[in-house]
C-alpha cells in the first residue's frame, strides 16, 4: 500500500499533515509528503524523510482578486502538471490532504487520476481549497463537531491530529525551560510568523511580569523573531528579564503546553486542539482578518465552553492584556475545570482515528 500526503505553507496546515505521515509510516506503509519549500523554515518538518519529500516552490497567494490573481492561477496550474506526473509515478492508493493552496495540485491530481481522496479540515470553518475537493472526497475529518461549509454526511469528528501527546509534569516542563523559580508560567504563541501587534504588547508588559515573579515561554514567530535579531532587541530583552524564555519556535510543545498555568495565543485550530489537550485555559486573540472569520469562531468554541477569554485585536493593548491575564491567574481553577469536560469529551491521538479510517474504508472499498 502507498500514501501521499499534502499540506503545509502554515504550522496550521504542516503539523496535522506531518503528524498523519508520521502515523502512516508507523503502519510499514511507503509515503509521499508534498509541502512547499517554506515548509523547511520549520524544524519538524524534518519528521518527513528525505527520499519521502516532493517540494513545490509556491510563494504566498492572494485570495483577494487582483491584476497578479491569473499569475497564481498558473502558477497552480504549472504545478498541478509536476506534481501530476510524479503522483502517477508513484501510484498511491489514496491520498490526504490537509488544506492550504500547496494542497491544491495533490487533490487535484487525485480527482484527474481518480484516487481516493481523503480531507482534514482543521477550523471551524473549511478553508477554500478543502470546500473545492469536498465533493470528490471519501470522507473530511474535522477538528470541530461541527463545521461549516462541508458536507455533513461526509464528516467525521476526529478532532485535529497533533505531533505531541506527552503530558509532562509541570514541574519537569518548568525545569526544561530552566524556569524552576517562579511560581507561575506564562506560555505565549503568536502563530508561526508572529504577530507585531501582539509581541509589542508582551514586551510592554514584561516589566510588570517580572515584578510579579511570573516566568514567560515565548514564540514570537519566524518572521517577528527575525525582527528582534536585526534590531538587538533579543540580547536587550534576555538581558532585562531573566524570567523570560524567548524562541523563533517551540519544538517541544509538549513541555510548552505543560508548564503553562495558562496561555495567551492565537486561535488557530492546532493552538486550540492543544490547549484542550493538555487542559490548559487560555486568552485567545483571533487573527483580525482571518478567511471567513474561522480564528473568531474556533475561539468562540473555547469561550463558549468558559475555557477561556477572547480579547479583539483591534482592542488589544498593554493593558487590556495584563488585565485579562491577571483575571484569568485569580480564576485558574474555574478554567481548568471547564477545560477538562470537554477534553474528556473529544477524540484522542486523532492521527490514528484518522488513518485507522482511511484504511478501513479502503479496504472496504477495495472489496466490493
Amino acid at each position: 500500500m502507498r500514501a501521499l500526503v499534502s499540506g503545509g505553507r502554515t504550522g496550521g496546515h504542516l503539523i496535522p499533515g506531518l503528524a498523519i505521515y508520521r502515523e502512516i509510516k508507523k503502519r510499514n506503509i511507503d509515503c509521499l509528503y508534498i509541502m512547499s519549500t517554506f515548509d523547511l523554515n520549520y524544524p519538524v518538518s524534518e519528521i518527513v524523510e528525505k527520499r519521502d519529500r516532493y517540494l513545490l516552490p509556491l510563494k504566498n497567494i492572494s485570495r483577494k482578486l487582483s491584476f497578479k490573481t491569473p499569475v497564481y492561477i498558473l502558477k497552480i496550474i504549472i504545478n498541478f502538471f509536476k506534481v501530476l506526473s510524479h503522483i502517477r509515478k508513484f501510484n498511491p492508493d489514496f491520498i490526504v490532504i490537509t488544506g492550504g493552496y500547496i494542497s491544491n495540485p495533490a487533490a487535484l491530481s487525485a480527482v484527474f487520476l481518480r484516487k481516493p481522496l481523503y480531507i482534514v479540515e482543521q477550523n471551524s470553518v473549511a478553508g477554500v481549497t478543502n470546500r473545492i475537493y469536498a465533493p470528490f472526497s471519501r470522507k473530511i475529518f474535522t477538528s470541530f463537531p461541527e463545521t461549516k461549509k462541508i458536507p455533513a454526511k461526509k464528516s467525521v469528528f476526529t478532532g485535529n491530529p497533533s505531533l505531541f501527546h506527552n503530558k509532562i509534569s509541570r514541574s519537569r516542563a518548568k525545569s526544561f525551560f530552566n524556569l524552576d523559580e517562579f511560581n507561575n508560567i506564562i506560555g505565549i504563541t503568536s502563530g508561526s510568523q508572529g504577530s507585531k501587534t501582539i509581541n509589542e504588547c508582551i514586551i510592554k508588559i514584561l516589566p510588570e511580569l517580572l515584578n510579579k515573579n511570573i516566568g514567560v515561554i515565548w514564540s514570537a514567530g519566524s518572521v517577528e523573531y527575525k525582527k528582534f535579531q536585526v534590531s538587538g532587541e533579543i540580547s536587550r530583552l534576555e538581558c532585562d528579564f531573566p524570567n523570560l524564555r524567548l524562541y523563533q519556535f517551540i519544538e517541544r510543545m509538549d513541555s510548552f503546553f505543560s508548564a503553562s498555568n495558562c496561555v495567551i495565543s492565537r486561535a488557530g485550530a492546532s493552538s486550540i486542539s492543544e490547549l484542550i489537550y493538555y487542559e490548559c485555559p487560555a486568552i485567545l486573540i483571533p487573527i483580525r482578518f482571518s478567511p471567513d472569520n474561522h480564528q473568531a469562531l474556533n475561539a468562540y468554541y473555547l469561550i463558549s465552553n468558559n475555557c477561556g477569554i477572547a480579547v479583539s485585536e483591534d482592542e488589544l493593548s498593554p493593558a487590556l492584556l495584563s488585565d485579562k491575564l491577571f483575571k484569568m491567574l485569580e480564576n485558574l481553577p474555574f478554567y481548568i475545570e471547564n477545560i477538562r469536560k470537554i477534553s474528556s469529551q473529544r477524540p484522542q491521538f486523532s492521527e490514528k482515528v484518522i488513518t485507522d479510517c482511511i484504511i478501513a474504508n479502503y479496504s472496504a472499498y477495495m472489496t466490493k
